[in-house]
């Protein structure tokens, strides 16, 4: 497949209906909502989360039962993958359906609205549809904490792993904290999603979006859930000592960025570490399991569709690489599900699917037109037939040049430089062995680079 004719069917948008307007004697009542549910939608975004979470068994030991509890009643996208491993690349093309090309968004230093002034998100199309929005905590990378401090902390002496000179304090760092749960940030933003849920109009359509910070870093969660993961039992990542020796400069540079991994194992963190993510995880956790019940003891219950995903991937020492920022599959992978209201059995989509897609699916069931063409697809057809024929490569790009695509059988990288790596993912799912040096495989690699942005000349 060439080039043009992938962006143009990753950019096919969804076949919808008309939606209703805004308040007045004229306006049309809104079009009855599809069978499998209601125009309600919650969305839930969860910062850094990878794979480690019970329904995707990206770690053995993890505990999500919230999670689990409601992955079994929604369809779940095993392979589902960001457009960028950055928060504001992420959620640029996340909530507007666009691609890092179309959103010009690939690094920490752009927003979606300051690159696209008067371009709607989301949650202005579905204003402008007539939808009560609500917006809390970081669902867009622009967000407010509130002026109340981050709570108190158990001591941690030498878990920081970065200064003021490099990331800044607080870029890598961890510990039990003290105090009620109250307050934590994510707490309050679970909590204000609840009050929403209890005042909202039965008659009025309405968007809740509701982000949560962890498992951002620092990794500061009540201790209770640092002691549900005792250190000398963990499992942790094991990359063979030769990982990295088949790639070239610019993938070894990706992955020993920022120096973490030295950092971590010089002074016996990194089961430390583990910990201190596995914790925040069960935190995000129970948040989201208050949010859920919530919803399901309110009137909105068989009238709201939820979306739960997180922005990206992160690495705890695979390929000795730490933090997101990277193009492998622990980078890019990411949690997604979608249940429709009224789904009350859980289903699994195997084939590839991008955060892009998103927006498509929700404007889809909400019975509301996308304000402009889309580079994703709306999901709706994987949702009620999770078995049917799909493919559609994924693209992922970090800063402006370096691109993956991750097909059923294959990633597939090649940074700026022209540097290339590929994998075989149903033989190496761990990425283990680069095939791009190997003789063989031009054919396989000149295919998916049709599917990338040409390189810069």
């Amino acid at each position: 497949m060439k080039r043009r004719t992938l962006l143009q069917a990753a950019g096919i948008s969804a076949t919808v209906l008309g939606c209703g307007g805004g308040a007045g004697e004229t306006t049309p009542p809104p079009p009855p909502p599809p069978p499998s549910g209601g125009r309600n939608i919650l969305l839930i975004s969860i910062d850094d989360l990878n794979d480690w979470v019970g329904f995707l068994k990206g770690h053995p030991q993890v505990k999500t039962p919230n999670l689990d509890a409601l992955a079994a009643r929604s369809t779940v996208f095993e392979r589902a993958y960001c457009t960028a491993p950055t928060c504001t690349g992420s959620r640029a093309g996340a909530l507007t359906g666009l691609s890092v090309q179309s959103t010009g968004v690939w690094d920490l230093n752009h927003t979606f609205r300051a690159l696209n002034p008067g371009k709607p998100m989301v949650n202005d199309m579905l204003r402008s549809a007539g939808f009560a929005v609500q917006t809390i905590g970081k669902v867009d990378h622009v967000f407010q904490l509130g002026d109340q401090p981050l709570p108190d902390t158990i001591p941690y002496a030498n878990k920081i792993c970065s200064s003021a000179a490099t990331l800044g304090v607080g870029a890598f760092d961890w510990g039990p904290t003290l105090g009620p749960d109250s307050g934590q940030p994510d707490y309050r933003f679970a909590q204000a999603g609840i009050d929403f849920l209890a005042k909202a109009s039965t008659t009025r359509p309405f968007y809740l979006a509701v982000g949560l910070v962890r498992t951002h870093v620092g990794w500061y969660v009540p201790k209770r859930f640092f002691d549900m993961y005792p250190k000398e039992t963990l499992v942790l990542p094991n990359p063979p000592a030769d990982d990295l020796d088949d790639l070239g400069p610019a993938g070894k540079a990706m992955a020993l960025k920022f120096n973490f991994h030295d950092c971590i194992t010089r002074q016996n963190l990194w089961a430390d570490a583990v910990q201190a993510y596995l914790a925040s995880i069960s935190w995000v956790d129970e948040q989201v399991g208050r949010l859920i019940a919530a919803l399901d003891a309110s009137p909105h219950a068989a009238t709201t569709n939820v979306v739960l995903w997180s922005d990206h991937g992160f690495h705890l020492g695979e390929k000795f690489h730490w933090h997101k920022q990277a193009l492998w599959e622990r980078s890019t992978r990411v949690p997604f599900l979608f249940k429709p209201a009224t789904q009350s059995v859980g289903t699994t989509v195997s084939a590839c699917v991008s955060l892009r897609d998103m927006v498509p699916t929700l404007l889809d069931y909400a019975n509301v037109s996308p304000a402009y063409a889309m580079d994703g697809r709306s999901l709706r057809g994987l949702v009620e037939q999770p078995s049917r024929a799909w493919n559609v490569p994924v693209l992922t790009t970090h800063q402006q040049h370096d691109h993956a695509v991750r097909t059923e059988s294959w990633r597939y990288i090649r940074y700026a430089n022209g540097e290339r790596e590929l994998y075989d993912v149903r033989l190496d799912p761990d990425e283990y062995r680069n095939l791009a040096r190997l003789s063989g495989y031009e054919a396989v690699m000149a295919e998916l680079d049709a599917l990338m942005p040409a390189r810069p000349s």
